[in-house]
């Protein structure tokens, strides 16, 4: 499923994404984001808050677009990306959506897994969704938590050849 964004869509998660990477300016990355295939995070914010907008629009559920002093990430760090129980796990190189073991904790949290489409972020393919239990029950185990194949996601469409 491919996803469209309007221009005024493009700028607003595009505008999220700057201002999640200015609030985090000069923090250490988690654990689980350091390594040499790193994506660069400015460009890595926008894509993630371009994908968590993509999945509001298909799920037609509430992005609060939330952005935050990296000092209070405590406060909000077990809010959803959207609506009351979707996380949205950006992929960019691995067969699926990451799944950590912390998501299983929320007994509705679903993760959605998306991936931009084009080189300009104008278009988010949605990969499909999972709960957060299921996946943990499924994925395969890496450094990170769990990655669940995409084909392994559900998806509420038909997928065209």
């Amino acid at each position: 499923m491919i996803i469209e964004l309007e221009p005024w869509e493009y700028e607003h998660a595009y505008a999220v994404g700057i201002r999640r990477f200015t609030e985090n300016w000069g923090k250490a990355d988690a654990s689980y984001y350091q390594n040499n295939n790193k994506e660069e995070d400015r460009n890595a914010q926008a894509a993630s808050a371009i994908c968590e907008l993509a999945v509001a629009k298909y799920t037609n559920q509430y992005w609060h677009g939330s952005v935050w002093d990296g000092r209070k990430h405590k406060r909000y760090k077990d809010m959803p990306d959207v609506g009351k129980n979707i996380e949205v796990r950006r992929v960019r190189t691995q067969s699926g959506p990451t799944v950590r073991e912390k998501d299983t904790l929320k007994p509705d949290w679903i993760i959605w897994g998306a991936k931009l489409a084009d080189a300009e972020y104008r278009t988010v393919k949605l990969l499909g969704w999972i709960s957060a239990e299921e996946a943990w029950k499924i994925g395969i185990e890496n450094q990170w938590g769990k990655i669940v194949p995409q084909e392994l996601l559900h998806k509420d469409w038909i997928e065209e050849e």
